[in-house]
């Protein structure tokens, strides 16, 4: 039986591997779990691993440096040692981070197959560092394990080997089901606190990219919005990296100076679900990725602070909307938001794009079946010297197994009769225009 090494650096990193780890558990599999201490507050990983009952990583890298390019080094020539030792059979990671760009490239560096979990999600912003991460690494991946159907046509739109892409879900959708059974009072103190001291309706908020907190002017625009709202109280759920530029920009003091904004830095998993769940939590105002997706999955609105997301089908179905870095528009987008009669059918229409909630097991399950033939191979020859690539169209419906048969080639992405790209179905209608590697 094969072995699995899971990084992670992050603690959204810890929430949606902790379904894989559970699952590699209970079937005992052999796993080692690595931290690379991309997240400053140890305390707060720590934390996050002891209320989802997780077990302690098997080593954490303490890799800290606020130089990100001497980070990702340190990251990959230490993953790589790691790596070394223990010769897993695969390693995965989930997201888009440092540390999922270090871990991949440390395992292909040392023939290891990789494993992306949450592969193909795209805002088409090359400004974010975000995005660069999942690009690079989805091209260089072993097994790309898509949390919905649209981030998988983007990885087919690409042009990547559609025999590396599969279809899972997310496993956000796991961690919602594992962990909504354990949201007692006993083990959500924290939220226990909140949920006392705030009687009323209320609005979660968080944010911390870049490109929010260490732009002085967007984050006054924000902080300002958040001291200037008084309709209902704000749980302000404030990420080290945030606090710390407030406090940098001089912008900490005056938004505690609003009573009805009520601040918390330190809080553990099952206390942010137990909130997120509450019938009183009326909004959730972020910048994160992984809260769009709980919010979407929870039927709570969403307010995001970008210019665009790489969850575009929950902006599609208008239970999700982007705001610009305008105090003024945030104040207003608020208030809209609590006025909208119409967000309950939509959050019905929306329906369940990432999956069932059992994303982790399709993933081990898929991994298991290709124990034996995961290891690196050496491309047959190619007749042409390399992949060619071949457009045809449809005049009639046909199998797509047939037409590989017959034609002695892969289809690699389907375009639609409108010429929208879509995943690659198993009847090929007529009218549409699929893209084939010769073999």
């Amino acid at each position: 039986m094969g072995s699995i090494a899971l990084v992670v650096g992050t603690r959204p990193e810890i929430i949606k591997m902790a379904p894989i780890i559970n699952e590699a558990r209970i079937r005992n599999l052999q796993i080692y779990i690595i931290h690379t201490g991309q997240h400053y507050s140890q305390e707060m990983s720590k934390q996050f691993f002891e209320s989802m009952n997780l077990p302690s990583p098997n080593v954490n890298l303490d890799i800290q440096s606020e130089n990100k390019s001497v980070q990702l080094g340190e990251m990959i020539s230490k993953l790589g040692d790691e790596f070394k030792k223990i010769q897993p059979n695969i390693v995965l990671a989930v997201g888009d981070t440092n540390s999922v760009v270090a871990s991949c490239l440390a395992s292909i560096q040392n023939n290891i197959p990789f494993g992306h979990i949450e592969a193909g999600l795209r805002s088409y912003d090359n400004t974010m560092p975000e995005e660069i991460n999942r690009k690079l690494v989805d091209s260089i991946s072993s097994l790309l394990f898509a949390p919905s159907q649209r981030a998988m046509t983007n990885l087919l739109y690409e042009g990547l080997d559609p025999e590396r892409i599969y279809f899972t879900g997310n496993t956000i959708v796991d961690s919602i089901r594992l962990y909504s059974e354990k949201i007692f009072e006993r083990y959500t103190p924290k939220a226990k606190e909140i949920l006392n001291e705030i009687k009323e309706e209320f609005i979660i908020c968080t944010f911390h990219r870049i490109s929010n907190v260490d732009n002085k002017q967007n984050l006054k625009e924000i902080s300002n919005a958040l001291s200037n709202y008084n309709l209902l109280p704000i749980v302000f759920l404030m990420h080290p990296r945030t606090e710390k530029q407030m406090k940098k920009f001089n912008l900490f003091e005056k938004l505690q100076e609003n009573k009805n904004v009520h601040i918390y830095t330190s809080i553990d998993y099952l206390s942010i679900l137990r909130l997120l769940k509450d019938e009183r939590c009326k909004i959730i105002l972020t910048d994160s990725g992984g809260l769009q997706e709980e919010a979407s999955i929870l039927k709570k609105p969403c307010i995001t602070i970008r210019p665009n997301t790489e969850r575009p089908e929950t902006v599609e179905s208008q239970i999700n909307t982007l705001v610009r870095i305008d105090e003024k528009e945030i104040i207003q987008l608020l208030n809209q938001t609590l006025a909208n009669d119409d967000l309950i059918k939509n959050f019905e229409e929306f329906g369940s794009p990432y999956g069932d909630g059992y994303a982790s097991s399709k993933i081990l399950n898929i991994i298991e079946e290709r124990w034996a033939n995961m290891e690196f191979k050496s491309p047959e020859l190619y007749k042409h010297g390399s992949k060619s690539f071949f457009l045809i169209d449809m005049k009639g419906d046909m199998e797509r197994s047939v037409v590989e048969n017959n034609f002695n080639c892969q289809v690699t992405m389907v375009y639609d009769e409108q010429g929208q790209p879509i995943p690659i179905p198993d009847e090929l209608k007529k009218g549409y225009r699929i893209r084939v590697i010769i073999k």
